[in-house]
């Protein structure tokens, strides 16, 4: 019989892993502004922020989570207000 797994998504740090994944897309993208275009670690590179947007959505239910908002703007994070 197969033992049944303690693991829940609901016990999952929301807060700090879309914090972690917001520091590595940073780094990632601030990076692909040195890579050759269209070259190899280009696309990896478009490929890891593709998963962590993707990631982002499953969390939040939003789709542009990291994506810059106007001016004023704070990021993705839906608890900050504007003032």
């Amino acid at each position: 019989m197969p033992r049944r797994s303690s693991r829940s998504d609901r016990f999952v740090d929301r807060p700090q892993l879309l914090a972690s994944m917001g520091v590595c897309r940073e780094a990632i993208t601030r990076e692909m502004a040195r890579m050759q275009i269209n070259g190899p670690l280009y696309y990896s590179a478009s490929t890891v922020v593709a998963a962590i947007d993707g990631l982002a959505l499953m969390l939040t239910g939003q789709r542009e989570y990291f994506h810059l908002k106007g001016h004023g703007g704070h990021g993705g994070d839906p608890s900050a207000k504007d003032r």
